[in-house]
């Protein structure tokens, strides 16, 4: 389900910003709560319903699972594909009036599907379903692992200060048939610049992929004997484990002898268009701030 131009223009540029027209948004918070050890939040609907949803920057449609729709009593219209024909196991439903702790955030379409099997199976994270990052449109999302909150504001109608290094973020497809992502500039391995999606659902550190190993100077980490096994990304799929000297964002190093992984055959590629996957077990005790009006990201 995740880890889905040819010129990268200012995707190759960490971006120091200097001058701002105004401090960073006051953000309303709420409990980072834990689906399989992976990011949730209490996302509360018109009738006060809650519902436990993972926190997806890896895919640009939110999901509900099947059976929680029908308990919710919401309409289900059909998924069209391409071919304007309905998509077979796919529904589409509209919740209103959706609100995140106290922050309101309108309608979200959700793309219904039946989770179950793949929550029996351990191939996806147990809870209602996903909220994505296109949710936070033109707002400030600021997912604190230290002191597990996540921070939302208000739409934003002016750019806000960057303290530091920030990343410049785009919405690239992963790869030519994929959704649009989150990828950003301003992370290093082994102090080389990386292009990195941006995956709150990878539960790994950094992963590179087959097109960017050897300008970054990682065939001989790839060649590792070692494997593990990633349960939520393609539906489990094995990756070669190897090892950075550091894995950092700007200045900072985020990890000295940090775990390093590299795609085996059944992993999907991007095409070449971003050099890797950034996720969980880079982020735990570090607090990630997206600015979704001006495009960018940076880490504390």
């Amino acid at each position: 389900m995740h880890l889905r131009l040819e010129m990268r223009v200012l995707l190759l540029c960490v971006t120091l910003i200097g001058a701002a027209t105004a401090q960073e948004p006051k953000l309303a918070t709420t409990p980072m709560l834990e689906c399989s050890g992976l990011p949730c939040v209490d996302v509360i609907l018109s009738g006060g319903q809650r519902l436990k949803m993972l926190v997806d920057t890896g895919n640009s449609t939110s999901m509900l699972d099947k059976t929680t729709a029908e308990k919710l009593g919401l309409p289900l219209k059909p998924a069209m594909g391409p071919d304007g024909k309905a998509y077979p196991g796919f529904s589409i439903a509209t919740a209103e009036n959706v609100k995140i702790g106290s922050i309101a955030l309108g309608e979200i379409k959700f793309l219904v599907a039946d989770l179950q099997p793949d929550i029996k199976k351990g191939t996806f994270p147990v809870s209602d379903g996903t909220v994505t990052y296109t949710v936070f449109h033109d707002r400030m999302l600021k997912l604190n692992y230290k002191e597990r909150l996540i921070g939302v504001s208000e739409p934003m109608t002016t750019d806000v200060r960057c303290p530091g290094f920030c990343g410049t973020v785009s919405h690239p497809t992963f790869g030519k048939q994929g959704p649009p992502i989150v990828v950003t500039t301003g992370f290093n391995v082994n102090g080389k610049p990386v292009t990195v999606q941006i995956d709150t659902l990878y539960t790994g550190t950094m992963l590179i992929y087959p097109t960017s190993v050897e300008k970054l100077g990682l065939s001989a980490q790839q060649d590792a004997a070692k494997k593990r096994n990633f349960p939520f990304t393609d539906d489990g799929v094995d990756m070669i484990a190897g090892v950075a000297a550091t894995e950092s964002f700007g200045a900072a190093v985020l990890k000295h002898e940090a775990a390093l992984y590299f795609a085996t055959p059944k992993v999907h590629l991007p095409d070449g268009m971003f050099d890797g996957t950034v996720g969980h077990e880079l982020f735990t005790g570090h607090v990630l701030t997206f600015d979704f009006r001006a495009h960018r990201f940076w880490m504390g």
